[in-house]
């Protein structure tokens, strides 16, 4: 692996032009990967960048003494979020310096508690969603305007707060068909945040009016959608489904994964509790802290092959990732992804990435590579190799310069 220095990133990696979607796939030349990095013992973090296909990689980009940080991208602009705590969001652009930030801007209130921002969601040039987990409201932003302007507006999703908690916990959104999809894991207990008490939602926001849509009119009570998946953990979107992984809590609740049609909002669980009953090892002497169980933590889809990660956890404690693949077409059937530079690893991430391809890290202080796989779920190429884990991946394309 071939680690290229920072002031050379411009040159080396970037040059063209950047944008979020074209038209006309003809027009991408490229990507460029964009990876948060977090050391292993939570006391630092910084940002990583290379290009698709190479093995050319920039890191100790947006380095940092805290560790809780995050990333999004909107066609050209990188957003590094700070989250519980740090309250920070700074901007880069591509396609004029990325090198230097246009701007940082405190994402606190004053008097406050952390807003823990854990997505930066735009939608225009002028117009993105703060999704807060610390907070009742989702924040709409002009990522355009100076700090004073920055905000022009809330949407309120007091109504999801779980009993005996002070917020819904959102913690994942998605953009889709003019719609803004809000996870909230609603975590019951306020001083535990791994209390699972209320059934996870999803909330469905109008983008042209910013006003929630009521998914079931027909029966009273929250607009959202009443999911299966306790502690909502990920979402992916295709083909007009809305696929949601959560975990559960850290004991026999292995959560689910659940797709929901996004015609009329209906709810298909595809894993529970029994699905695979086979990873669990739970011992007659009465100890829990003995007992392995399997949580569901993420899901990805890759052209017509969806995939989703199981950790298997003692306690507090991951043993391992493994992958199970799924037809989009047939979506009760799980077969093993069974490859050998991932059996009886732990994984930090796993995200679709460009050319339907999978893009899996290892959570592993002394080996914290990324492998990329195909659709089949065989790994293509030699891994990337990282200095510190990763926690978040995004791609930005470079579309060919047509002038």
């Amino acid at each position: 692996m071939k680690k290229i220095a920072l002031t050379a990133l411009s040159a080396a990696m970037l040059a063209g032009c950047f944008g979020e979607d074209s038209s006309n796939d003809n027009n991408v030349e490229g990507h460029t990967f964009i990876a948060q990095l977090r050391d292993a013992s939570y006391t630092s973090s910084e940002i990583a960048i290379g290009t698709v296909g190479s093995t050319e990689i920039v890191e100790n980009y947006a380095s940092k003494d805290q560790s809780d940080y995050t990333i999004d991208v909107y066609e050209q602009y990188l957003y590094h979020i700070g989250r519980f705590n740090i309250d920070t969001l700074t901007r880069y652009d591509a396609a004029a310096d990325f090198l230097q930030a246009d701007y940082t801007y405190s994402l606190a209130e004053p008097e406050s508690t952390s807003s823990n921002t854990h997505q930066f969601v735009q939608v225009a040039e002028d117009k993105a969603y703060v999704i807060r987990y610390g907070k009742t409201s989702i924040q709409i932003v002009d990522p355009s305007a100076d700090e004073q302007n920055f905000v022009i507006g809330e949407i309120e999703l007091s109504a999801y707060v779980a009993e005996d908690a002070t917020y819904p916990r959102m913690t994942q959104a998605l953009v889709h068909d003019g719609k803004l999809f809000v996870g909230m894991q609603r975590l019951g207990n306020a001083d535990s945040s791994f209390a699972v008490a209320s059934d996870s939602y999803v909330a469905v926001i109008d983008i042209a009016t910013n006003t929630e849509i009521d998914t079931n009119e027909s029966e009273a009570g929250l607009k959202g959608i009443q999911l299966n998946a306790d502690n909502l953990k990920a979402m992916a979107i295709e083909d007009g489904y809305l696929y949601v992984a959560g975990r559960g809590d850290f004991s026999s609740n292995s959560g689910a994964l659940d797709r929901i049609n996004l015609d009329d909002y209906s709810v298909e669980n595809l894993i529970d509790a029994e699905t695979f009953a086979n990873l669990n090892d739970v011992s007659d002497d009465d100890d829990p802290s003995n007992d392995t169980y399997f949580h569901v933590l993420s899901v990805a889809i890759v052209g017509d092959t969806g995939f989703v990660k199981i950790n298997r956890e003692q306690g507090y404690s991951t043993l391992s990732s493994p992958l199970y693949s799924f037809s989009v077409d047939n979506a009760t059937e799980f077969t093993a992804v069974s490859t050998a530079e991932l059996e009886d690893k732990k994984i930090s991430i796993m995200k679709a990435g460009p050319d339907d391809t999978l893009w899996v890290g290892i959570d592993n202080a002394e080996a914290p590579d990324v492998y990329v796989l195909n659709e089949a779920g065989e790994v293509q190429g030699e891994p990337l190799e990282f200095s510190m884990p990763i926690i978040d991946l995004e791609f930005i394309e470079i579309l060919k310069d047509t002038e």
